[in-house]
């Protein structure tokens, strides 16, 4: 059958207003974006009322947008109205709703009559249908395969693990509400340590809410990030230990907002995905300068300890990537025991809460070697699971 070139968004008069913001952007600007980022589709077309319907669509959406204007009346009605727009199969999608992309990825590569529910009883209007469906609607759709939301796996290897599958639809503010609190889970990362998980999603999540309503990209976040790391490590080297942790906090808080505001404003972009190369060096600046300040000030161990500590980093990054490369997943994501020991496990965020009481009460040096110790034995264990682990030896042996 015909392949989805086109996408359709269908505005009716009696829904919900597709210019309502839900997470910084209307929902026709992001259900556009959303489209625009399948790379499939050659048009996105907008049928909607004669009256003055939703702004012109940002420049982040790089797939051609139409407008053709019909009488109101039912969707499919509409649709009929609009048929000499319409290509022979295409994707239909209602302006009130909040889509995951998931969904429209997977409806994009159907060759079928399918439509998604929500309750699991009277479909969306959400689906990939053939023109001639319009011929007699009641009828046709009755024929259409119909998918609830719980039926698509909730695995997501971005998020590194289960994310559930939404799908909103969005007529009033309580409903824009929920839409805040569905798209802040969705793009909150599974597999956490135990500061992301319990202390940091607090802050992240009002600080992306106030984010969204500016101008303020991701990139300019991640940018301000890199630079207030690297000033903690200049903090760290002149001896303000105290001031610099607790900057060091700062940045841990900051280091989750860009990647919620980019995912929830659907902003991604080559440089933000580049943000772990700047974190690598911004943290391990952090380790040097601490060896440096306590070796010139009564602990020449330190200035050992710290070479050990990026060491330590660079193996635990290089056990990580080879797992990525075979097994095509997170290493916390192999083994329950690897899951449970992500929560504790050797990272810039387990170290600032390692490095804060000893920085506060004055005693640096045990917590810097604290840290270096659950360093080294963080990469001990990971490069152990790599070797030894059933699922990566095997998939390492396939290849």
């Amino acid at each position: 059958m015909t392949p989805v070139t086109q996408a359709v968004i269908v505005c009716v008069p009696d829904g919900g207003d597709p210019s309502r913001e839900v997470g910084g952007l209307s929902l026709i600007e992001r259900l556009l974006r959303q489209l625009s980022e399948l790379g499939s589709l050659q048009e996105i077309l907008i049928v909607r009322g004669p009256r003055a319907g939703p702004a012109e669509p940002s420049c982040r959406v790089a797939t051609p947008v139409r407008v053709v204007r019909v009488a109101p009346g039912d969707p499919w009605t509409m649709l009929r109205a609009a048929s000499g727009f319409l290509r022979e199969r295409f994707l239909v999608i209602g302006a009130d709703l909040l889509v995951d992309p998931r969904i429209l990825s997977w409806l994009a590569a159907r060759t079928a009559d399918t439509l998604v529910t929500a309750n699991a009883r009277e479909p969306e209007l959400l689906g990939t249908v053939g023109r001639t469906i319009l011929l007699e609607p009641p009828r046709s759709l009755a024929s259409a395969a119909v998918v609830a939301i719980t039926d698509f796996p909730a695995y997501w290897k971005e998020q590194r693990g289960d994310v559930p599958v939404h799908l909103l639809r969005v007529t009033s503010d309580r409903d824009a509400e929920e839409g805040w609190r569905v798209l802040l889970d969705h793009v909150q990362k599974r597999t956490l340590d135990l500061p992301a998980r319990y202390f940091d999603p607090t802050f992240e999540n009002v600080l992306v809410r106030l984010l969204c309503r500016t101008r303020i990209t991701p990139n300019q976040v991640t940018a301000a990030t890199g630079l207030l790391g690297f000033g903690v490590a200049g903090l760290f080297a002149t001896g303000w230990l105290r001031v610099g942790v607790l900057l060091a906090i700062v940045v841990e808080v900051l280091d989750g907002v860009d990647g919620k505001l980019a995912r929830i404003k659907r902003m991604t972009s080559k440089p933000g995905e580049l943000e772990h190369v700047l974190d690598f060096f911004y943290e391990n600046s952090w380790y040097v300068a601490l060896g440096f300040r306590l070796s010139t000030h009564g602990h020449p161990w330190a200035w050992g300890a710290a070479l050990a500590m990026v060491a330590f980093d660079v193996t635990d990054n290089l056990a990580n990537i080879w797992v990525s490369r075979f097994r095509g997943r997170n290493l916390a994501e192999v083994s329950s025991f690897l899951r449970r020991f992500r929560r504790i496990s050797g990272r810039r965020n387990i170290y600032a809460w390692i490095f804060l009481p000893g920085f506060l009460l004055g005693t640096p040096a045990f917590s810097f070697a604290a840290a270096v110790v659950w360093a080294g034995i963080t990469a001990a264990v990971h490069v152990i699971s790599a070797i030894v682990e059933p699922e990566l030896a095997s998939s390492a042996a396939r290849r």
